[in-house]
């Protein structure tokens, strides 16, 4: 019953009103359920000339593999320091497993001009993650952790 696309529009529109609060601007690739192709995500960043990229997803995996949990930030080039930033704000917060800073070559991170994460908030298939997916408060958790993540490393 769980939908990925409704747990990372709650948690990205969470982080943003987070962020605003504390003074940031926030340009986002979606508000609402409607689907974005990879370029013109990278263009919505490129046009607001960011100063990072955050991309927010829930991971998946067979449903036969319920013991696979835990939270995955991933980077290309020039976003290790942002991806670990968030990565150690989100497990300050939470009690996911860590499944570790990743390099990868994702599309949006590839193709933006700044410094670029993907953060897997969890897996939607995993027994505890998906449990956790389920509440709002831990939802929230994990929102605030990120924007505190992004906020430590824009200081």
């Amino acid at each position: 019953g769980l939908l990925e696309k409704e747990i990372n529009l709650f948690i990205s529109r969470r982080v943003k009103r987070t962020l605003e609060q504390r003074g940031y601007r926030v340009a986002m690739t979606r508000n609402s359920d409607v689907e974005v192709d990879l370029q013109p995500r990278v263009d919505v960043a490129e046009r607001a000339n960011a100063t990072v990229f955050v991309s927010i997803n829930a991971n998946a995996i067979s449903l036969s593999r319920p013991e696979v949990n835990g939270l995955e930030t991933y980077y290309f080039s020039t976003g290790r320091r942002l991806a670990q930033t968030i990565q150690n704000s989100i497990l300050r917060s939470t009690d996911l497993r860590d499944r570790g800073v990743r390099q990868a070559r994702f599309y949006v991170l590839r193709n933006t001009s700044m410094p670029a994460v993907l953060v897997e908030t969890g897996f939607i298939t995993g027994r505890e993650d998906s449990a956790r997916f389920q509440s709002n408060a831990a939802r929230e958790q994990i929102a605030d952790a990120i924007a505190q993540g992004i906020i430590e490393y824009l200081r």
